[in-house]
């Protein structure tokens, strides 16, 4: 989905955005009822979930000597084990889907190391090209918005049809 702003031997050097301190476990994927029966058939039959509402989380374990979180799903020498099927939310990222009172938006990370190198216009455009699919599938899974937390830079708004 974003083959046009990174390439996966970036993103599989950098794996900034497997990884979660405490404080922002909030960022790790939703995953759904079916993404969930997928990874429990394909990939891996151990996972477990931490339900929340309709959906569930990934279970992630604590690493001993550090405030951090690596996604169960990451194989440390490999990538993601899921491979093109990852959730949405890692699909999309380093872009967010947010609500930003009531409307929702598609914002930016501020922590994705490569995307900081790119140009803006070349982000817009990745952005205005894939942003149709993102607020469909925030429309399908609600769950997948999270609330807009302040410093995410707004790169696009939904707008009514």
């Amino acid at each position: 989905m974003l083959k046009n702003l990174l390439s996966k031997e970036e993103c599989a050097e950098c794996r900034i955005c497997c990884s979660f301190d405490s404080y922002d476990l909030w960022e790790t994927p939703v995953i759904t009822r079916s993404k969930a029966s997928q990874i429990l058939q394909d990939y891996k039959p151990e996972q477990e979930f931490v339900k929340q509402g309709g959906h569930f989380l990934l279970k992630m374990e604590k690493e001993p000597d550090a405030d951090l979180y690596y996604c169960s799903l990451l194989d440390h020498s490999k990538g993601c084990i899921m491979g093109n099927e990852k959730p949405f939310d890692c699909r999309i990222w380093p872009f967010r889907i947010m609500s930003l009172d009531g409307t929702n938006v598609i914002t930016l990370s501020p922590v994705c190391p490569i995307v900081k190198t790119r140009p803006l216009d070349k982000i817009m455009k990745v952005c205005s090209e894939i942003s149709g699919e993102i607020f469909e599938e925030a429309k399908k899974h609600p769950e997948y918005v999270k609330p807009y937390l302040k410093g995410y830079p707004i790169i696009a708004v939904e707008r009514d049809a």
